[in-house]
């Protein structure tokens, strides 16, 4: 078990304990309080028998009745009734403690506040099978009756405990009958104990199983997966489950990228490198022919330096360390000086540059960029196209977005392969004819989304490749 899962559980556990001693101690001291007040009194049923015989004998037989069936009670061994006026004068001037008369009109108290009648003492009726009753006698003084508990009793006339439990269904309550309620408060520790601990395992076995994969992410291993270790839980920790493996899926992605591109890197530059050797090696042994060699030289060398910035710039889209500097630009005025270079370019071939400006349409952007990622889209155009060919250059708006093409009449790309030629390295299994590092598509790509924009390719169905890019117009 882990660091947090014994903080959970203790945490947890100690929030139940006090809980639960919190709610024993309130029933404790509540029931002490009762029975500090129960004490005085007696509550038993044949005690209540005999209040209610003795309410219905003063009720209608007066108090001189009330006394004679007093007197007839003594003589048995039973408990015995008192009757206590408003003056706190017992009817047979029975002394007995003022607590223990306090204490039966306080129960009187209680048994008016919860009765339904409004007055219980005025109305003359008898509340049944209680502790207490409050009767009005025919002199005019309310009496109260109780029977006090059995140690403010005389013994003479107490029944002998533990002898005769069945006379009149008496029964006398056992001292001490209120202890501390020790076995609840055992219960609820234990229930307590048992839930932290399933609460704190709940929480801690997935909180290790990430720690796991992190340990193991770490060491290298991105193929680790969480989410089949969190079952069907359906929280946060489950969440945090699904990132962790999203996040390993993409680094994973992310590595093997880079591994490919490194081994991309290194084949693109081999051949250069080859070839400056062959070309060292060749001035060497021939120096009349040193010239041809240093044009060699030459060439090779800047396509090397080539071919190293456009991996320094895809790299830094990439990685999004490159700031844009955003502004408005007129799509209109970029596509035409793009149209302008390319139809330079294009006159070695005898490509025509078609493009007829529409509507003036501003889009937000950096200007140098947006420029770069479009004629990479046309020179790769130019690239494949056939001579005395032409290419075609329009722009649209569709909602809030100008959507710019760029169609060719070249080869087109092979269905499975037109997501793949944004990738770095790509070229299509019909352009290996063409010169380049695969690198121009994917600077492009990059450009674009980096504005928020997108660019995708189909073939035409005329012949040729159209590649179409979004952009979202100036508000």
């Amino acid at each position: 078990m882990g660091r947090l899962y014994w903080k959970f559980f203790a945490f947890f556990f100690l929030a139940q304990l006090t809980a639960v001693m919190g709610v024993g101690i309130s029933v404790w001291v509540a029931n002490k309080n009762l029975d500090r007040e129960n004490a005085q009194l007696e509550a038993s049923p044949p005690a209540k028998s005999m209040i209610d015989a003795a309410s219905v004998t003063l009720k209608f037989g007066g108090v001189d009745s009330l006394r004679g069936l007093m007197k007839h009670w003594e003589q048995r061994k039973i408990p015995q009734v008192y009757a206590v006026n408003e003056s706190n004068v017992e009817v047979q001037n029975r002394k007995l403690p003022i607590e223990v008369v306090q204490s039966a009109r306080d129960a009187m108290q209680r048994m008016i506040a919860n009765s339904p009648a409004p007055n219980p003492a005025s109305s003359g009726n008898l509340i049944s099978r209680s502790p207490v009753q409050l009767v009005e006698a025919s002199d005019g003084h309310q009496y109260l009756l109780f029977v006090p508990a059995l140690k403010y009793q005389d013994a003479s006339v107490l029944p002998p405990v533990d002898k005769q439990p069945g006379m009149l269904g008496y029964s006398p309550r056992q001292k001490n009958r209120h202890l501390f309620p020790l076995m609840p408060l055992l219960a609820g520790v234990l229930a307590s104990l048992i839930f932290a601990a399933l609460l704190a395992w709940y929480f801690s076995k997935p909180i290790k199983k990430l720690r796991e994969a992190f340990d193991s992410a770490a060491n290298g291993n991105l193929d680790v997966r969480v989410s089949d270790a969190m079952g069907e839980r359906r929280d946060e920790l489950a969440d945090l489950g699904q990132a962790f493996d999203l996040m390993a899926s993409r680094l994973g992605t992310l590595m093997l990228s880079q591994t490919r591109l490194l081994h991309q890197v290194s084949h693109e530059l081999r051949s250069p490198l080859a070839r400056l050797q062959i070309a060292v090696g060749l001035a060497r042994q021939q120096p009349e022919k040193s010239e041809v060699s240093l044009i060699r030289i030459e060439r090779e060398s800047e396509r090397m330096d080539k071919l190293v910035g456009e991996l320094l710039e895809l790299s830094r889209l990439e990685s999004g360390v490159m700031n844009i500097d955003k502004e408005v630009i007129d799509i209109n005025e970029l596509l035409l000086t793009i149209a302008e270079d390319a139809r330079f370019e294009g006159m070695a071939k005898r490509i025509m540059i078609e493009y007829v400006p529409t509507a003036t349409v501003s889009v937000f952007g950096q200007q140098e960029l947006l420029h770069r990622a479009i004629d990479n889209v046309v020179r790769n155009a130019l690239k494949y196209s056939p001579e005395q060919s032409i290419i075609h250059i329009n722009e649209v708006m569709t909602g809030s977005q100008v959507v710019i093409r760029v169609m060719d009449s070249g080869p087109g790309v092979v269905d499975a392969e037109l997501d793949t030629i944004f990738q770095a390295f790509f070229r299509g299994s019909n352009t290996h004819h063409a010169d380049g590092h695969g690198v121009g598509l994917a600077i492009a790509k990059q450009i674009i989304e980096a504005h928020g924009g997108s660019i995708k390719a189909y073939n035409r169905g005329e012949g040729g490749l159209a590649v179409e890019i979004h952009l979202p117009v100036k508000a």
